[in-house]
């Protein structure tokens, strides 16, 4: 190799160092793309050597600085953590103070490129040796640098997935799913970094339960790898996690098999050991135990001997969980502990939080066992002071989230903490304890909707908008819940939370105790406010917030529960229906009967049905329920509920209404307009939708309806609505009734507004409630954030809350009217989700005290003609609609709607009319927003 380089850093790229330099060099970086690093390594260590007569000067910094840059990568492909952390460090003090004599237009940014590049390796290096913060200022280097290099959006998408990687090391979910969205909306799909970008979004998404669409990244991710040449063996480790993940055992097994061999002769014994550590779990579930312990061995001292600790983290937390199934209580102990200080060492507090809960649940099992006579009860307090913060911090990483669908797969992972915390604070007796979980469980998130990124935040810092953060929906954590002056909720839980997990998990904000009458009466009226949590089994809260005292708690099995709300649903219109609901257990006397006594003695506590009639006797008044339903009790009928056997329902001992989260409710909220007139959306036409479509009339042809005409009418001579209009006919199947004409009239002051039309849920199992629809005269080229359906766009509950693209808040641009009607199917399948941000609580946030919506699909008219056996002349869904209207016209609108649907059980009960069945009339439900 005989040559030097010139004096002077050259302009021109291409000629940097001189011969045999370039070509070396240019050999050498070919081999470390084909992971050929045995080859690499042996042709820069004969350059690197060959620059050890050259006189000091810029340019041989930097050509050592390179080719030490490259040998550490060299190095660390060849499992050499250590050896390739010091050459990348010669690198770095090398290349860092060539700054100054670094100045053409074409070297400096050659130089910034290898600076950078040497940064992101070395940051990658200290993650897999444990050392986050050491990797995450290298990255923020990396990250202030990138665009002064000759390729800014590689370097960029580089240093986005070397981050990504360190968020997700750190239990950092969120955060790393946005960074990793943001970098592939932002770089060319041409460019290397994509398809390790696509396959580390795929691993975060598969992790957190979005198997669907992992898979779809992975096959992209794929394609863009044999694009680039051919797909790497970690390609295999990733469709093996996924079948794993599915539970195709074959799949997996195979799959990983292929890897390891593949990494085997590769020469990368670490990634070698990831795939022993599962092929090590998957053989003890077949059997193969003496393999599984090889294989877990051979695994953990490939960690060990590389330095790799957090994949050995990773790989003790598996052999604890693996041991608890096996009842290995000990080795559950010694590997935790192991585990634990390795993920405190680098930060990663999310799982320290999983660690705990695996110790939490072992101490259970051991005290359930009655592994210690006469200990069991603090044995179970011990496992409940653990298991309750544990619950806390892995709920709260749920608003690391950007979207509710990202947050609801969360939930389901972090299930098993909350189902323990609940389990154990019900076997240990303790009544406050669990009454401030459930408190907890069901004061919601707060929604985020003006989230700005902060100076830290990666994505802001390397990608600007539109790439970083696109508008959606963001929560923060719970707020705190004052359960009595000064005391707070699980206070003792949460500051062990925050100080042993080191995030915050509660917002900054608190809610009070609900005290006082319901705006909803105009005096008061004695009130129970009753809340419900599902954690595997049913919990459930209740309080006395007014004219009278006392609290309790309830609990329901897991399977009873699900059996009988099971039967609920088969009663409910679903995929065959309104015709089978209609022929169903919620339209036949005595199958609804049966079910209103079986859900009764699930869900419902007697004692608390004993209270609500001591309170109605001693006052001589109804009181008021306000019922918070769990996700899984969403469409739950409670005013049918049995209170005896004798046919007694709790409509007839109380008024019943539905409550807000505290946390939807909470803070300023817009005061409605104290008059004005009644809008009226009376089945407006839906663009693209013929009258008989599954978005066409649902009262049929105008003018046909004479009750319909007459509510109209009565509005129309009060000149009290909006449309005005010459003649009832002209306010139903109106075309003009668009988002822009129905914000104005709001705009305007509105004193309530009834809508009867379409909704369209969102799928429960999305859990996106926000992408519920409203369905006016929109047509498609309609600003908005739901997608067009043929002409037609769909107003969302995002549009309610989020507003106009413009930065208009959706408060200011729908502010609610004190009294809203929702009459259309589904239109309050909010309580279905873990987050109610559908219409019914988007109008609530947006100022309106109480919300008539439906909790399942309505029969229209002719639906009760066609397939109920009702007489013509009968139009129950008109009837529904004007004993609403009036309700909501009355001084106390709850008690005016449970008076006339006191009738309608009145006349089913004794007469079993169909026009009477509960499958209509119990369908609305009044959400309130309680006191201001």
């Amino acid at each position: 190799m005989a040559g030097g380089p010139p004096d002077e850093i050259p302009v021109e790229y291409g000629v940097f160092f001189g011969e045999p330099y370039d070509e070396w060099l240019a050999k050498a970086g070919t081999l470390l793309e084909l992971h050929r690093f045995r080859e690499a390594r042996d042709i820069l260590d004969r350059l690197l050597e060959a620059t050890g007569g050259l006189d000091p000067s810029p340019v041989v910094d930097l050509l050592r600085g390179t080719l030490l840059s490259d040998l550490g990568r060299a190095r660390v492909g060849l499992a050499d953590l250590t050896g390739g952390a010091a050459d990348l460090d010669r690198a770095l003090a090398l290349l860092r103070p060539l700054g100054p004599h670094v100045t053409g237009p074409t070297a400096r940014p050659v130089w910034t490129g290898i600076l950078v590049h040497t940064l992101i390796e070395r940051a990658e290096n200290a993650r897999r040796l444990g050392d986050t913060g050491r990797a995450a200022a290298l990255l923020d280097e990396a990250g202030a640098r990138a665009d002064d290099s000759v390729t800014p959006e590689v370097h960029r998408a580089e240093a986005a997935g070397g981050r990504a990687l360190l968020l997700v090391t750190r239990g950092e979910w969120g955060a790393a799913e946005e960074l990793y969205r943001s970098a592939l909306a932002a770089t060319d799909p041409g460019l290397h970094p994509v398809p390790y970008l696509l396959s580390g979004l795929a691993d975060l998404l598969a992790e957190t339960g979005r198997l669907d669409e992992a898979e779809d990244l992975l096959a992209r991710a794929a394609e863009r790898f044999r694009a680039h040449g051919g797909e790497p063996p970690s390609l295999d480790g990733g469709r093996a996690h996924l079948a794993l993940l599915r539970r195709d055992v074959a799949e997996a097994e195979r799959l990983y098999l292929r890897a390891s061999v593949a990494f085997e002769r590769g020469g990368d014994p670490v990634s070698l050991a990831a795939c022993e550590q599962v092929r090590a779990a998957l053989a003890r579930v077949s059997g193969s135990t003496d393999t599984a312990r090889a294989l877990a061995a051979a695994s953990r001292a490939r960690f060990e001997e590389h330095g790799v600790r957090a994949a050995l983290g990773e790989g003790l937390l598996e052999d604890a969980r693996r041991a608890l199934a096996a009842g290995d209580l000990p080795a559950v102990r010694e590997h935790a502990s192991r585990a634990r200080a390795l993920f405190e060492e680098q930060g990663a507090f999310e799982r320290c939080a999983q660690v705990d809960l695996l110790m939490a649940t072992s101490a259970a099992a051991l005290a359930e066992a009655g592994a210690f006579p006469g200990r069991e009860h603090e044995l179970l307090r011990t496992a409940l002071a653990t298991a309750v913060p544990v619950a806390l911090a892995l709920a709260a990483v749920r608003a690391d989230f950007a979207t509710g669908h990202a947050r609801a797969r969360w939930g389901e992972l972090s299930r098993a903490a909350a189902d323990l915390a609940f389990r154990l604070a019900w076997s240990t007796g303790d009544q406050g304890l669990l009454f401030e979980l459930v408190e907890v469980a069901c004061a919601g998130a707060p929604l985020a909707v003006d989230r700005a990124p902060g100076p830290a935040d990666p994505v802001a810092a390397l990608f600007p908008p539109p790439a970083a953060h696109a508008p959606g929906l963001r929560v923060g954590p719970v707020p705190r819940v004052e359960v009595s002056p000064g005391r707070f909720a699980l206070q003792e839980h949460i500051a062990a939370a925050e100080a042993r997990y080191r995030r915050p998990v509660v917002s900054e904000g608190a809610v009070a105790p609900v005290a006082g009458a319901d705006r909803a009466y105009p005096e008061p009226v004695p009130t129970v406010l009753v809340r419900l949590a599902d954690a595997g089994g049913l919990y459930m809260s209740w309080r006395w917030t007014a004219g009278a005292q006392g609290f309790g708690t309830g609990y329901a099995p897991g399977p009873d529960t699900d059996a009988v709300l099971a039967e609920l649903s088969a009663a409910l219109p679903g995929p065959e229906g309104i015709a089978a609901a209609l022929g169903g257990a919620l339209a036949d006397p005595s199958a609804e009967r049966a079910l209103a006594a079986r859900l009764s003695e699930v869900l419902w506590p007697a004692e608390l049905t004993d209270q609500i009639r001591t309170v109605a006797r001693g006052l001589g008044m109804r009181p008021l329920v306000r019922v918070q339903p769990s996700p899984r009790t969403g469409r739950v009928p409670w005013e049918l509920l049995a209170a005896d056997p004798g046919g007694t329902r709790l409509l007839d001992l109380a008024d019943v209404s539905l409550a807000a989260p505290a946390a939807l409710t909470a803070g300023p909220r817009p005061e409605p307009a104290p008059g004005g007139p009644a809008v009226l959306v009376l089945d407006p036409r839906v663009p693209g939708f013929r009258a008989d479509s599954e978005l066409g009339s649902v009262l049929g042809r105008p003018g046909t309806d004479p009750d319909v005409l007459a509510l109209v009418e009565a509005h129309r001579a009060a000149d009290d609505m909006l449309p005005r209009v010459a003649a009832p006919q002209e306010a139903l199947r109106r075309t003009d009734q668009d988002r822009h004409w129905l914000g104005g009239a709001l705009r305007a002051g509105a004193r309530r507004l009834l809508y009867v039309g379409h909704a369209t849920s969102a799928p429960v199992e999305d859990g996106q409630s926000e992408d519920t629809l409203l369905h006016l005269c929109c047509t498609a080229d309609t600003g908005g954030h739901a997608e067009p359906v043929r002409g037609h766009r769909p107003l969302s509950a995002k549009d309610l809350l989020l507003g106009t693209p413009d930065g208009r808040p959706g408060h200011e641009v729908w502010p609610s009217p004190a009294r809203v009607a929702l009459i259309a199917c589904d239109s309050g399948a909010d309580t279905r989700f873990a987050e109610p941000f559908g219409p019914a609580s988007a109008l609530l946030r947006n100022g309106a005290d109480l919300v008539t919506a439906a909790r399942w699909a309505l029969p229209t008219n002719a639906a009760f003609h066609r397939f109920g056996g009702v007489p013509a002349g009968e139009r129950p869904l008109t009837e529904l609609i004007a004993a609403v209207d009036a309700a909501h016209d009355a001084p106390a609108p709850v008690r005016a709607l449970a008076d006339w649907q006191r009738t309608r059980l009145d006349r089913w009960r004794t007469t079993g009319d169909p026009a009477a069945v509960p499958l209509l009339w119990a369908a609305p439900a009044t959400a309130t927003a309680g006191p201001r």
